[in-house]
């Protein structure tokens, strides 16, 4: 691709409807001229049955012949024009008279996909790479996607697959027994021991089989055009389907620099508050892959229409991406209709924040992440068993979801800060690694804490935690707090808001309980009776053998989303147990209003700050409250302007308060609206 390594210069999918080809390429150059869109993957082949049946390859050989005229006609634009390759894996196989039909993805449960192809299947391999070097041959484009759909778990009828006889005979193979679709149906469902080592074993197996085809693809494009690039859109599923995007994305580049797009984004949802669950994923996998990957965001209002998905919120989702250190942003900005741009917001909101964009890419490099590490361990699904046909698919750990809406910036794993674990993710851990995490600070949930305890480590989170009595459980009334002068206000009282756990069929399982075992064991807020009893903690605080710090929290909070996690008091805990964890304060954190989402990066050659602030409500704010930690704190504080500028704040209102100064940010901050700021002890 050809663009400056800082500039914001976005890739636009383009439904090309080939009998109005001049209304097309006419909308491109209105894109090119007004927005300064210049890149675009046309949609082929489309779900309309353009690639079926007998003349399937001369549609190929069409959509090469258009995807080059069309290259050429806007060229003199300095327009560049790829392909989406969109469905990849429901592209039908070329027809051969006399063979069997080629196979189809199979599900756990036998379900045939309707669509989907094996991509062990021999016949199908070839056909794609037939179709492959067609299109570049004849069309020559730059880059190539592979839609999200390059999956093996999210198939129509098929929830989790693929179980067709070749992948049963390679999986048998790799365990070194014949091993029936039947018996792995059972085992995966019952859990245990022998179902997470062979979860482990299957997922690794879809992903080879990923990973192979996109290789033999890469080969066929290579004897055309070995520069062109090829890209993986990433799936929600990928982890599921063995974490390949590593792997699959190696092969699809060949020679070239390896292109993902991540995803991260909502689908028939306008929905704020949930923000921070929404692009933890792709945190983690941005920290994950590093810097061998160019990596751009799934910038997608599906159903591209503002019925359903606004451009503010699409702003705030490229905005989050530039922070984090992303690219470049796969921008859907386009109706799928025969009128494109029957609705312009899209492309406008781009073509007015282009400055905003550039200027935050530009930003952020050679700057890290800072605050509270939050654990995800891609292959914790293996440790959850399958239900019926259906797997459990968690893209996020639910204390990015706590951490977020409570105004406490995290890392994806990586960095210095106390580390914050949640349920299964901690089986994935060694005992090395567990145990030096645990001499370090560790925030766990209910359920984590109860594996610790299983793994014989109950001695060093000070407690044993074991499933709840329904019956004791059916007895709590409300939740307190046992210390009024720390980490909270004394005046608000000592009742925490409170919901009998998640009011729901599973609230059983939503909490667990908590026995210390050492007498140092502090407990911060414990379970009331309709007794007027306390009966249980609910919160504890432990420093261990190895000198490290722990806390445990005792709801699973993967399945409670209800009051008696998100409220005012539990905010401050949260808040003073990390910083307690840490040894040290925050780096900031968004004081008393709720739903305000923070991040923060920091230089470590110039130690400059850099924090981005959503507010997730739906409330405007009249002003933001951050409290910065005071080794943060700089002479300068900048906010990044809508035009790309920085523009200079007037601390004198900011307060110091112990360590910490309240930076106050006036302003009415609407739902979603990116507030960039920059804290620098030299003037831009």
């Amino acid at each position: 691709m050809t663009m400056k390594k800082d500039l914001f210069d976005p890739i636009v999918p383009f439904l090309f409807i080939k009998d109005k080809k001049e209304k097309m390429i006419e909308a491109m150059r209105k894109l090119n001229r007004e927005a300064g869109l210049r890149r675009f993957i046309l949609v082929f082949p489309t779900w309309d049955g353009e690639a079926k049946g007998a003349t399937i390859q001369q549609a190929f050989e069409a959509f090469g012949d258009l995807l080059g005229e069309v290259g050429r006609q806007v060229a003199a634009d300095s327009i560049e024009v790829g392909w989406w390759c969109a469905p990849s894996l429901s592209i039908d196989p070329l027809p051969s008279e006399g063979e069997a039909p080629a196979q189809k993805v199979v599900g756990i449960d036998g379900a045939v996909s309707q669509g989907a192809y094996c991509p062990l299947d021999e016949r199908f391999i070839a056909s794609m790479g037939t179709y492959m070097q067609t299109v570049v041959e004849r069309g020559r484009p730059p880059y190539i996607f592979f839609e999200d759909d390059y999956e093996m778990s999210n198939h129509d009828v098929v929830r989790f697959g693929c179980f067709c006889p070749l992948h049963l005979k390679r999986f048998s193979e790799l365990v070194g027994r014949e091993v029936s679709r039947e018996e792995l149906e059972t085992l995966f469902q019952s859990g245990g021991d022998q179902a997470v080592a062979y979860r482990k074993v299957w997922a690794g197996l879809m992903k080879d089989s990923l990973v192979g085809l996109a290789g033999s693809m890469r080969r066929a494009v290579d004897g055309v055009a070995p520069e062109t690039r090829m890209a993986l859109c990433q799936s929600f599923v990928c982890d599921l389907d063995g974490d390949f995007t590593e792997g699959v994305a190696k092969a699809f580049a060949g020679g070239t620099k390896p292109l993902v797009r991540l995803f991260g984004s909502d689908y028939s949802s306008d929905q704020a508050d949930h923000f921070a669950s929404l692009t933890f994923h792709m945190l983690h996998a941005k920290t994950t892959l590093g810097d061998e990957f160019e990596l751009i965001h799934e910038s997608d209002p599906f159903p591209h229409s503002r019925f359903f998905f606004s451009a503010a919120k699409l702003r705030a989702l490229i905005s989050l991406a530039l922070f984090y250190g992303f690219d470049g942003s796969q921008s859907y900005v386009t109706q799928y209709t025969d009128g494109p741009l029957e609705d312009e917001a899209y492309f406008r909101m781009i073509a007015r924040n282009k400055p905003f964009f550039t200027e935050l890419k530009r930003s952020v490099e050679g700057f890290r992440m800072a605050g509270p590490r939050v654990l995800y361990m891609p292959n914790a699904h293996a440790h959850r068993p399958i239900v019926g046909n259906q797997p459990t698919v968690i893209v996020t750990s639910a204390w990015a979801s706590v951490l977020g809406k409570m105004g406490i910036p995290y890392t994806a794993g990586s960095g210095s800060g106390p580390a914050m674990i949640c349920g299964e993710d901690i089986l994935e851990l060694s005992d090395a690694e567990l145990r030096e995490l645990l001499g370090s600070g560790v925030f766990l949930d209910g359920l984590a804490a109860m594996y610790a305890c299983r793994r014989g480590y109950g001695d060093l989170i000070g407690a044993e935690v074991t499933e709840m009595d329904a019956a004791l459980c059916d007895t709590f009334v409300s939740e307190r707090l046992t210390v009024l002068d720390e980490w909270t206000d004394p005046e608000s009282g000592a009742r925490m808001y409170f919901v009998n756990l998640a009011l729901a069929v599973q609230q059983y399982s939503s909490v667990f309980h908590i026995h210390p075992k050492h007498s140092e064991v502090r407990v911060m807020s414990e379970f009331w009776s309709d007794r007027e009893e306390a009966v249980a903690p609910a919160v504890t605080l432990y420093e261990n053998s190895l000198g490290g710090r722990v806390a445990v929290m005792a709801y699973n909070l993967r399945q409670n989303t209800s009051a008696s996690i998100y409220n005012y008091k539990r905010k401050e805990q949260i808040r003073g147990i990390t910083e307690w964890l840490g040894r040290s304060s925050l780096p900031v954190y968004a004081v008393k209003d709720p739903n305000v989402f923070v991040s923060a990066r920091e230089n470590p050659e110039s130690g400059d700050k850099l924090i981005a602030v959503f507010n997730l409500s739906l409330d405007p704010l009249e002003q933001v409250t951050l409290a910065v930690d005071a080794g943060w704190s700089k002479s300068y504080a900048y906010r990044l302007q809508d035009d790309g500028g920085w523009m200079l704040l007037d601390q004198t209102g900011n307060e110091l308060s112990k360590d910490k100064v309240m930076l106050k940010v006036q302003g009415a901050f609407s739902t979603l609206q990116p507030l960039v700021l920059r804290l620098s002890n030299r003037a831009f």
